[in-house]
């Protein structure tokens, strides 16, 4: 069996693959920004900043909000 045709690609980008092009390149400038030098330390660090925000919270438990639109007023029969 060859084998060339078992081994994986040297290195692919998985994140780069991933991402949109703007998103990787707003990420590319928020590493720069931050000094960070690898994608998965960004992509830690934005999942970090977006969970748990600047304060270092999480939102509000969101448990009892429905997903059904709301009414305001009374209902009108159309």
């Amino acid at each position: 069996m060859e084998e060339a045709m078992s081994r994986r690609a040297e290195f692919r980008n998985e994140v780069k693959t991933r991402l949109e092009d703007p998103v990787y390149e707003g990420m590319q400038a928020f590493k720069a920004l931050y000094g960070i030098d690898s994608d998965s330390a960004a992509l830690a660090r934005i999942a970090k900043l977006f969970l748990f925000g600047t304060v270092g919270t999480l939102p509000a438990n969101l448990l009892g909000v429905s997903v059904a639109p709301s009414q305001a007023g009374s209902a009108v029969s159309a």
